[in-house]
This record gives structure tokens, sequence and C-alpha cells, in this order.
């Protein structure tokens, strides 16, 4: 079995969607067999890999909802190695369905079982939430990526996902890791965006990733195309980040598995 990595952080507005449709794309890219799972509710994952409501076949919610079955709504993007679980945007009864699906904290955990063991890497973007459905992922990943925008009140957010990360290894899932702290949109010209990454290397100086994402307009651009930024302009300093955040993780995970063995 692979390893299920959620991008979390009950904020929205910092890139926490594009980083994980671009990391998916990027360990596609590498080869790796990898499955990218949009869990937010806003449903963008769908248009940044050029899905439309007319060509989703069944969603995550149809999966929780007992509707399809999780190898039923898988999609196949134009990269061979990166398939997609979409989430529709969802209408103000299908939101309080799923919150009501997901109070039985263990479900999607249950429900992927074995579908997901064809998988190097599963990867979830999930809500700017704490509860719900975040908590199902959290309980049904074996790591965390936490995305931050160098801006005033992201040291208080970090510190919410990490105590509440505890909780989760405390009460469901005590193998939960951290794979790492990542700073996104980074203005490397900027006062603010140092004094941040340096408070941050203080604090949590064992969970900060070595590549931050700069911040570039190419990757707003990309969207509009349904493509991720890697796809659309491989030498852009965003897409050469991203690769770099992916060759992280695998060398992370093989030097993981050789303590293993």
């Amino acid at each position: 079995m692979g390893k299920i990595i959620s991008v979390v952080i009950p904020k929205g507005g910092v890139g926490k969607t594009i980083t994980a449709i671009n990391l998916a794309y990027a360990l596609a890219k590498n080869k790796k067999r990898t499955l990218l799972i949009d869990v937010d509710s806003s449903g963008q994952c769908a248009s940044a890999l050029g899905f439309s409501e007319q060509n989703i076949k069944g969603d995550l919610l149809d999966v929780l909802s007992f509707n399809k079955s999780f190898k039923s709504v898988i999609h196949k993007t134009e990269n061979p190695n990166l398939d997609f679980i979409p989430m529709r945007k969802l209408s103000y009864n299908d939101e309080k369905r799923l919150a009501n699906l997901s109070s039985r904290e263990s479900l999607l955990s249950d429900l992927m079982g074995s579908e997901v063991y064809g998988y190097n890497y599963v990867i979830f973007d999930c809500p700017p939430t704490l509860i719900g459905t975040t908590t199902n992922v959290l309980i049904a990943s074996d790591s965390v990526i936490i995305p931050v925008k160098p801006a005033k009140f992201s040291l208080n957010e970090v510190e919410r996902i990490m105590e509440h990360i505890t909780y989760i290894r405390e009460h469901y899932n005590e193998k939960l890791e951290i794979e790492g702290i990542l700073i996104t949109m980074y203005e490397y010209n900027t006062k603010v965006a140092f004094r941040i990454k340096k408070e941050l290397m203080l604090r949590y100086p064992n969970f900060m990733f070595k590549t931050s994402i700069p911040k570039n307009i190419q990757v707003s651009e990309s969207t509009f195309l349904g493509k991720p930024v890697i796809a659309v302009n491989p030498t852009a300093k965003a897409s050469i980040a991203y690769m770099n955040l992916a060759q992280e993780i695998m060398d992370k995970s093989s030097f993981n598995s050789m303590k293993v063995g």
C-alpha cells in the first residue's frame, strides 16, 4: 500500500487546492501512480483539472452516501499516472447531508478499503475546516502537509491544525505524521514573508519543507486553462518548486522504507 497524504489548514486562500493538484501531478510525472481526491465542497479540483459537471460520472459524496462504489467514481486524467475522485460543487442541502454523513468519523477510511492499494500516493484536498470531512480524512491518512501563506494570522492557523493532529493521534490514528509545513505564495523580497518563514522555522524546525512555493502569476493563469501549472509551463518557478516538493516527499518515503527494511 502507498502513502496517503492530506493537505490541510483551517484557512482559505493559502494555495491548499493548488498545492494538492500540482503535487499530485508532479508525483504522477515522476511515474508514481497517484490518486487525487477532492473533499472540499467548493469542488475546485475538477475545474482546475479540466473537468466539467457534464463529464463527472460520480463524486465523493456519492461514495459517502452509498450511492456509488469508490472504484466507480475514479476518473482518468490526461496524465496516465494520475487518477482523480472529484467533489461536485455542493448545494446547501448537499452540504448538510455531507456534514451528517461525516459525523461518523471512520466512514471514509472504511469505504476506501483496498481500492487505494494500487497507488503509490493518495493526495486529499481538504476543506478549510477542522471538523467533519477533515477529521474523516485525517483518520484515513498517513501524513499531513500544512500549506502556509506568509501572512499575519498564519501562525495561529498552524497552531490550530497541530493541536487537531494531536487530538486525532490520541483518539483515532496514532500513526498520523506531519509530512511537512509548506510555505506557499512566498515573496522573497518582502519583510513579512521573511519574518513568518523565520518564525515558523524557530517554532517547527523539524517539520519545515526545504522547498517553498513562490508567488507566481502563471499558477493563476493555469487554472483558467483547466490544467496544473506544471502541465502548462514546466519551467515556471512554481512548477519547478512543486517538482522539488514531490522529490522531497519521494526521498522521505524511500528513506523510511529503508529504515523499515
